[in-house]
């Protein structure tokens, strides 16, 4: 049975990924000529979202272990709150096209850094999930420094 903290962890880290999928919706809707590449990302957040949340609910059928290892509740609290102040800024149309991209970067690079996902301890055939979930934020790192050097070039050349 899980304890108190590992429940809160998991449900932040859920929090976390449905977080990130509603900033990029956000970046969306203030980046049209960017529209692809957030809502391809916010779907996927989603579905990281809905796969954390499956996780979570297989540890009470004892498919899934979850041993935190090295994360820290308070780790995973820092990054849902600097997430949801990074959401409110993109409301308020604090960020360029650029910066938005960057965030995303850097957002996408921390969480492999951290490499939340390798806690997970599943059954065999859970591996796909877990694995998707590890391979998610890779994507997503590429597709970002793609878009941001496609946005470096365009600043790049000279106007006119």
């Amino acid at each position: 049975m899980l304890q108190d903290y590992q429940i809160k962890t998991l449900m932040l880290v859920y929090e976390l990924e449905k977080t990130i999928g509603d900033i990029y919706a956000v970046f969306a809707e203030r980046f049209p000529e960017h529209k692809t590449l957030w809502n391809t990302l916010a779907k996927e957040e989603q579905e990281h979202a809905e796969a954390v949340r499956q996780l979570y609910r297989l540890t009470y059928e004892k498919q899934v272990l979850f041993d935190e290892g090295s994360i820290k509740t308070e780790a995973v609290q820092s990054i849902v709150d600097y997430l949801k102040r990074t959401y409110d800024a993109a409301k308020r149309g604090k960020f360029t096209a650029a910066q938005a991209v960057s965030i995303t970067y850097d957002t996408e690079k921390s969480l492999i850094e951290k490499n939340i996902f390798k806690h997970f301890k599943v059954a065999p055939q859970l591996a796909e999930t877990l694995q998707y979930l590890q391979d998610g934020s890779q994507h997503h790192i590429r597709l970002a420094k793609k878009e941001l050097e496609k946005i470096q070039r365009a600043h790049g050349k000279p106007k006119g």
